[in-house]
């Protein structure tokens, strides 16, 4: 990410109370806001029910498979 030019507004008492930041960078900003995320494009794992054909049950495969190691 880039380098934010900001300027903090302080009250009376010196807490902050606002951030001031240049109109481009704010714009860049909003526009990776507005990028979906990874999380956004995520599909339900619903959609592949059904998709392939089991065999056999699955933890019988695999108790199967770690039987053949010992």
């Amino acid at each position: 990410m880039n380098i934010i030019h900001k300027q903090l507004v302080t009250d009376e008492q010196g807490r902050p109370v606002s951030v001031l930041i240049p109109y481009p960078e704010w714009l860049q900003i909003e526009q990776q806001l507005n990028e979906p995320s990874l999380a956004t494009q995520a599909r339900p794992i619903q959609r592949h029910a059904g998709g392939i054909q089991l065999s056999e049950d699955p933890l019988t495969y695999q108790r199967r498979l770690r039987d053949e190691w010992g």
